[in-house]
């Protein structure tokens, strides 16, 4: 596997820092209290910044619904209600109320993120299904709530006449839940259970998140440590409208930038796609060159070696490609051809960045699996490893072009480099070829 490093990590720093300016945001809340009263304009800031998680859960289902993306919708939802509910609970009186209602949400929340990040494009039906399975969450947990802190209301009352064996079974069995939560704390007001829990769903989301590279699934990830950040503080004043502030913008922000990979990122390379080259190239004026790339003996390749291996011929060629300096900004234009554009640099400028390029491709060993070791038998693969795998060369030839003369459109620039490439391959492939100034 060629993992592009910068791809894979660039979507985790800004929700991180998002999370880092809540934390400091919270710990300056009193001074920043303190000067509230005499500055009107951050005392109406503060008056309203609860309702900002509201405004932001809302634009993100809109996200969600216009993209079809019914997971994100029910992670905003559950987040929403979580959201409503933890601020009811701050504001009762009751001490038990103000700490198992929290403690019960900080084991639920993560399970049912995690669960909702499975679900993508659904029917309305699937939808309708998991929300009734979010209000059952919510009626138990208020119907347990009511057997044990309010056990003379009517409803209570009610239950017991007419079901006393299984109201002590419930009331039994609410008591060893209060008792799991409430006395068996680990760091601060942190549950035991819930602690175990939220390790587990990190590590699953973080192998989701490195194992489809989905910026989605990043965001997803860095949500649930912000609410959970959230439910889990012992000053839920701040750090819920923090916190859960925090999450809103995580998920906006990653839906709207893994809307933006759909049109402009090629998914297989991590490279920019044809719509991004296409714009990258209206921005042209002069003095520029365009390299176009093409692998050597590719559609033999995947013939004979199968299209997966191909693939990571293809992630390979990319990976190396990104890496091209000069101030090189590269592209996927199709297949197996790519393209590489050199702002401010002439063709014989460029062509020592792409000769480097090419050297370390040549160079570069690439293992092939024989379809022998596909088809063995786990007692066999061990003794016959080393016949299963092949090393190859992966080549390119490369053609390079420039602005000037006739050549004063990008597109004509573009047309040039791939007359060169076809040159190369000609020449012999595996080699960079440039215009000859007429």
């Amino acid at each position: 596997m060629y993992y592009n490093v910068k791809r894979l990590f660039a979507p985790l720093i800004f929700p991180s820092l998002l999370i880092i300016l809540s934390m400091l945001i919270g710990w300056q809340w009193d001074r920043m209290l303190f000067h509230a009263d005499i500055d009107n304009e951050l005392n109406a800031f503060i008056l309203i910044s609860p309702l900002i998680p509201y405004v932001l859960f809302f634009i993100v289902i809109i996200l969600g619904a216009r993209s079809n993306n019914s997971g994100l919708i029910l992670c905003t939802i559950i987040l929403t209600i979580s959201y409503f509910i933890l601020n009811l609970s701050a504001s009762y009186s009751i001490i038990d109320s103000n700490l198992i209602i929290p403690r019960i949400i900080s084991f639920l929340l993560p399970i049912n993120i995690f669960l909702f990040t499975f679900v993508e494009k659904k029917k309305l039906k699937i939808i309708f299904i998991y929300m009734l399975i979010i209000l059952a969450e919510v009626g138990i947990i208020r119907f347990l709530y009511y057997l044990i802190e309010f056990p003379e209301s009517k409803i209570i009352t009610q239950f017991y006449t007419e079901f006393p064996n299984l109201a002590t079974s419930f009331l039994l069995f609410t008591q060893n839940l209060y008792g799991i939560f409430l006395k068996t704390s680990l760091i601060n007001n942190i549950p035991v259970i819930s602690l175990f829990t939220i390790i587990i769903i990190l590590v699953l989301m973080i192998l989701k998140f490195v194992s489809s590279r989905d910026v989605r699934n990043g965001g997803y990830l860095f949500a649930t440590i912000s609410v959970f950040l959230a439910v889990c503080s012992s000053d839920p004043v701040p750090s819920l409208m923090l916190f859960f502030t925090t999450a809103g913008l995580i998920l906006l922000i990653t839906t709207i930038e893994a809307s933006f990979s759909m049109a402009y990122i090629d998914e297989l390379t991590g490279l920019h796609g044809r719509r991004s080259l296409n714009e990258t190239l209206s921005t042209l004026t002069k003095n520029y060159a365009i390299a176009m790339l093409d692998i050597d003996h590719f559609k033999k390749f995947n013939d004979r070696y199968g299209h997966k291996t191909g693939d990571q011929v293809l992630k390979m060629v990319a990976a190396k490609l990104s890496e091209v300096s000069g101030g090189a900004k590269s592209f996927r234009f199709g297949g197996e051809e790519f393209t590489t554009i050199f702002p401010g640099k002439t063709s014989r400028e460029a062509k020592p960045y792409m000769e480097e390029y090419r050297i370390i491709l040549e160079s570069t060993e690439f293992i092939v699996r024989s379809p022998i070791r596909r088809s063995s038998t786990s007692k066999s693969r061990g003794k016959s490893a080393s016949n299963d795998r092949k090393t190859v060369t992966i080549t390119v030839s490369i053609g390079i072009a420039e602005y000037g003369g006739n050549q004063t459109k990008p597109e004509k620039v573009l047309k040039a480099a791939d007359k060169i490439l076809y040159k190369a391959k000609h020449l012999g492939r595996n080699r960079v070829e440039i215009q000859k100034k007429k």
